[in-house]
């Protein structure tokens, strides 16, 4: 069939023309598409059908899954009880912790009690009461040459606290205590910062510790220097004093050095001492006020 207005062919053999072959009336409107196809003599449109909509009705019903037992209720945990432990009850065993422990610091040192009875110097055949005198009338020796070399209360009371803890650990049979007591007076001084001379204190402790020999010598050379002042010689050292040029003096000088460092190991080097005697002075006064 020809039109000679548009001058188009439509060709009854298309099958994609054809509708009525095809059912026309099946097909819905949306489900056909127009092709042109130009052509320089001839322009011609097809129609092509698409696939038939999927079946109406319900989905096919999938079969249901196998029902799974419910899981089991957990048991409620039991009522604590009101009562505190018995006091012999052994406590709980600790909780594991994921973390890993913290590495081991130095020991501690725990104070424990003084017990006379373990003291070194009554296991080499001293008594207790002797031990207790020795310690006094050592401390009085430290209080005069405290007052001799002009010392300060503080000092004085820190060289009898190390005297005290150096004989908690040695014997009095060990070491000579005057010369510990020399050698915790000038280790005192230094810790308080009033320092003496090592030559000063050394003389002053040997004309203290002799002092009961002295009036003896006195005696004994009161002659000689009356003589000696006869002729217009002096003595170059004084009664009860050390030749400091002399092999005495040195040995003596040796062996209290060689004892405050004895001293310095056997504390631990632990120099910082708390007096009492700054609260004792602070509540008196305190009490004084009131």
């Amino acid at each position: 069939m020809t039109d000679d207005n548009f001058g188009t062919r439509t060709h009854p053999t298309d099958t994609t023309t054809n509708t009525s072959l095809l059912g026309a009336s099946l097909i819905p409107a949306s489900a056909t598409r127009t092709h042109t196809h130009t052509h320089p003599s001839l322009a011609y449109t097809s129609v092509m059908s698409q696939p038939p909509p999927p079946p109406s009705g319900p989905p096919p019903s999938r079969p249901n899954p196998p029902s799974r037992p419910p899981p089991p209720r957990s048991q409620p945990p039991p009522p604590r009880s009101s009562r505190p432990p018995p006091p012999n009850a052994a406590p709980p065993p600790p909780k594991p912790s994921s973390q890993p422990p913290p590495p081991p610091g130095p020991p501690r040192r725990v104070p424990h009690a003084f017990d006379e009875s373990q003291l070194p110097s009554l296991r080499h055949g001293l008594t207790t009461a002797q031990e207790r005198d020795k310690r006094r009338r050592t401390c009085r020796f430290i209080e005069e040459a405290g007052r001799v070399l002009k010392l300060p209360r503080v000092a004085v009371a820190t060289a009898m606290v190390l005297f005290h803890r150096f004989y908690a650990k040695h014997s009095f049979t060990e070491h000579d205590r005057f010369e510990a007591a020399a050698a915790a007076l000038l280790l005192a001084a230094k810790t308080e910062e009033s320092p003496k001379k090592l030559t000063h204190v050394i003389q002053e402790c040997h004309r203290l510790k002799n002092r009961g020999l002295q009036k003896q010598k006195e005696v004994m050379a009161g002659a000689a220097a009356t003589a000696a002042a006869a002729a217009g010689r002096n003595s170059p050292v004084p009664i009860g004093y050390l030749d400091t040029k002399g092999e005495e003096f040195a040995k003596l000088k040796d062996r209290i050095l060689l004892l405050e460092r004895v001293i310095l190991h056997t504390i631990g080097f632990e120099l910082s001492i708390d007096h009492p005697y700054k609260f004792l002075v602070e509540q008196v006064k305190k009490n004084a006020c009131c």
